[in-house]
């Protein structure tokens, strides 16, 4: 068990001035009597305080003592582990992927994700803190170690939806970044689709899936491509796709800036797909020219219809860029190669020329390739390399590699889109070592085929001889070079990039900073050696450059579609995660949380305060040391008296008939029988009357009529001898103590137990508690100082 608040447990520190409450308050002993007249001379009533106390707990106590530990655990707020929805520390994943922008018959599947935290939000308690982690295309942190609700929800509210796949990898990468070793954290993931085993291993333990949405219909256009078909026409190429279960018929459009350029009814199969081929005339003069396909269900009324069937308006457009016709002057240094030279002249708008060395002016030069010479130290334009024979700077190269074959390739590179290597075989290659330039195709020995910057220019380095391979006469040649002139001297028709994805973006020689302007939102800067961006947003990407080199380069449009993977709002459920290990083994682990137990505890001591109200209160019960037991304060006033029969001995103990014996008609006793002294007590002739013992057959009592003294005149009232009462017991008719008016006597009695008290009074033996003492004939009476 653990303590929330273990300061609570200070509390408990109250039960220390209870006890001394116990041990110093003022106590008064407690005598036995026979009557409270023999008191009245007793003037100094404090003396018989006792200012220290040996520590007696009563039932009293014992009710308030556990009321005070009570409460002190209910206020340290004690916590058991338990399988619960908030921790020490709550971390909050949202996903803010595309397909969270569904239509969920009114708010989104975010906004319900926004309620299912706010829930959560709303429970904290004292001394809880909650973290929010975005999980979209580029996850992020939106709030760290909060005890603040409403800074909470502001960061729920900032969580914006992308056009991509949510990175569930990054994301639970920053949620265990921020766990404590010393804090029970709970991870709430809100998404709406199943999270693919790679990224489910890098869950933090426990991570409760918090399922949002269920399966709903749609309709999406996953792919646009243009293919330039030359005088700056194209082909389009769209893609529709039907995510319903039934089959639809659905309205396709592409229009460019604006004019519809073909529309057509295509009808679709469940969940089934349909491709188009539509010519796309050439962009305006000296423009670029925006080619938007829009996909929408036929014979729709109204939105809550088009609801039933396109529940995600995000993928119901792509955007390509279809540019103007560009010329590309490239230069080929070298002794001369056919298949390169053959390869530039056949890609539309490159004009291709030939040199036998680099020349040193290369103002007039788009794109620059060097085969086989030495190459400058410094890279001016973006720069094809041949196995140059020198290689430019930050390039090394060290003892050629025979017969190297190509094992490794990065497929998803745009310089190998639609490239295979897999063929190609190489007599002898350069083994090179370049740290800015990222290895496209490597074999056991090295990299062979490069691609990078050299400082802000872009280059490409083949690093073998092409007349020493047979890749110029593999498909994938031309299809390479086509791809190098298109990623160094940018293309006539770019690909369109999908969101969540990083692009390079072009640089133009001599720019100091590329601009990039998203569809929506603030414009970023990068500098021209790395213009490698991630975009998140679907839409058209405008990218500029600063720079006085630069001013006359013509702005560059980029197209980001939706991930066509979002399309599919019913590709299933979450289903739960766990650790590393519980996913390796298919077991989910289950979150662990804690528990407090705090309010509940409050009922304890406020129980415990009632019952100790309700209990009258009282000293603890005494046990005579003659007698029997006896509770005080039964049947009597506080006054300490006790009634005597008035008749005979009915209604009188056996011990109070004992103690009395029988009256004989006309004794001292009968005569006196109906006086009663001061606060209903009996009078001063009834203590003569049972003291006179054998003589009036009232026990073993002296009396003053047995001893043959004269009684005292009426009016006056004397107090006996204390030779006379000391001699008997108070309880059981024997000797009786009381206060003397000077010395003790001894006669018919022992002095044993008594105490000189100051002032020269007689103290009588020390009692516990308070309450009633001994009355006539055997009963008890008391008296408190």
């Amino acid at each position: 068990m653990s303590f929330a608040a273990p300061w609570g447990l200070a509390a408990a520190a109250l039960a220390a001035p209870l006890v001394l409450w116990y041990v110093l308050r003022s106590r008064r002993p407690r005598v036995d009597v026979a009557s409270t007249l023999l008191w009245r001379g007793m003037d100094r009533s404090a003396a018989a305080a006792v200012p220290w106390q040996r520590f007696r707990p009563d039932r009293t106590f014992w009710l308030v003592l556990a009321a005070i530990l009570a409460g002190a655990l209910a206020l340290a707020r004690p916590t058991v582990p338990a399988a619960a929805a908030l921790g020490d520390h709550t971390i909050l994943v949202l996903d803010t992927s595309a397909s969270m922008a569904a239509d969920e018959d009114g708010p989104t599947r975010l906004e319900l994700a926004r309620r299912q935290a706010r829930a959560l939000v709303d429970r904290l308690g004292p001394g809880q803190v909650v973290s929010v982690v975005e999980a979209g295309s580029r996850a992020r942190v939106l709030l760290s170690s909060s005890s603040d609700p409403r800074a909470a929800r502001r960061a729920l509210d900032a969580a914006a939806l992308g056009g991509g796949a949510a990175d569930y990898a990054d994301a639970f990468t920053l949620a265990s970044s921020l766990q404590r070793p010393d804090q029970v954290t709970v991870t709430h993931l809100f998404t709406d689709g199943p999270v693919a085993r790679p990224d489910a291993v890098s869950a933090p333990s426990g991570t409760v899936v918090d399922a949002v949405g269920r399966d709903r219909p749609n309709l999406a256009v996953t792919r646009l491509q243009t293919v330039p078909t030359g005088a700056g026409a194209a082909q389009a190429f769209v893609q529709v796709r039907s995510f319903v279960a039934r089959p639809v018929e659905a309205s396709v459009s592409l229009s460019l800036d604006g004019v519809v350029v073909e529309e057509r009814i295509v009808r679709l199969a469940p969940r089934g797909t349909v491709d188009s081929v539509v010519p796309v005339p050439a962009a305006g003069e000296g423009g670029e020219g925006v080619l938007r396909a829009t996909v929408a269900p036929a014979d729709v009324a109204d939105a809550a219809d088009r609801s039933r069937v396109d529940a995600l308006a995000g993928d119901d457009t792509a955007v390509a860029v279809l540019a103007s016709p560009r010329r590309v002057r490239a230069l080929v240094a070298g002794p001369g190669n056919v298949y390169v030279e053959a390869a530039l002249a056949a890609l539309p708008g490159v004009e291709v020329a030939t040199a036998a060395a680099v020349p040193e002016d290369l103002s007039a030069v788009d794109l620059l390739v060097v085969d086989r010479l030495p190459a400058p130290a410094r890279a001016q334009v973006p720069t094809l390399y041949l196995a140059p024979t020198r290689p430019p700077d930050t390039v090394r190269l060290g003892r050629p590699v025979e017969l190297p074959a190509v094992t490794t390739t990065v497929t998803d590179h745009e310089l190998l889109a639609e490239v295979d290597l897999t063929g190609v075989a190489v007599a002898t290659a350069q083994r090179v070592t370049a740290p800015t330039l990222q290895p496209l195709a490597s074999g056991p020995d090295g990299p062979l085929l490069l691609a990078g910057r050299l400082g802000p220019t872009p280059v490409v380095y083949l690093g073998f001889d092409l007349l020493a391979s047979n890749l110029p006469l593999q498909v994938a040649w031309p299809v390479l070079m086509a791809n190098t002139v298109t990623w160094l001297a940018g293309p006539p028709a770019a690909t369109p990039a999908t969101a969540g994805t990083t692009v390079t973006l072009p640089v133009p020689p001599g720019a100091e900073a590329v601009v990039v302007s998203p569809p929506a939102g603030q414009p970023t800067r990068l500098p021209p050696a790395s213009p490698q961006l991630r975009v998140d947003v679907p839409g058209v990407w405008r990218v500029t450059y600063e720079g006085d080199a630069a001013a006359e380069a013509a702005p560059v449009a980029v197209a980001v579609n939706p991930d066509p993977g979002e399309s599919d709002l019913a590709r299933g459920r979450p289903q739960p995660l766990g650790s590393g290990e519980s996913q390796r083994a298919g077991t989910p682990a289950p979150s662990s949380g804690r528990r407090v137990l705090g309010p509940s505890l409050l009922v304890i001591p406020l129980a415990l305060l009632l019952l100790e109200w309700l209990v009258p209160p009282g000293a603890r019960p005494r046990r005579s040391r003659t007698g029997p037991r006896h509770t005080p304060g039964r049947g009597t006033a506080s006054a300490g008296l006790r009634r005597a029969p008035r008749r005979g001995t009915a209604g009188a103990s056996p011990a109070q008939r004992r103690d009395v014996g029988p009256r004989a008609p006309g004794s001292a006793e009968r005569r006196d029988e109906g006086r009663r002294g001061p606060r209903g007590g009996p009078a001063v002739g009834r203590l003569a009357a049972v003291a006179a013992g054998p003589a009036a057959g009232g026990g073993r009592r002296p009396a003053r009529a047995a001893a043959g003294e004269a009684r005292p005149p009426p009016g006056r009232r004397e107090a006996p001898p204390v030779a006379a009462l000391g001699g008997g017991s108070a309880r059981r008719g024997g000797r009786l103590p009381g206060p003397g008016a000077g010395r003790p006597a001894v006669a018919g009695g022992r002095t044993r137990g008594r105490r000189r008290l100051p002032g020269g009074r007689l103290g009588l033996r020390r009692r516990r508690g308070s309450g009633a003492g001994v009355g006539l004939g055997g009963r008890r009476a008391g008296h408190q100082e």
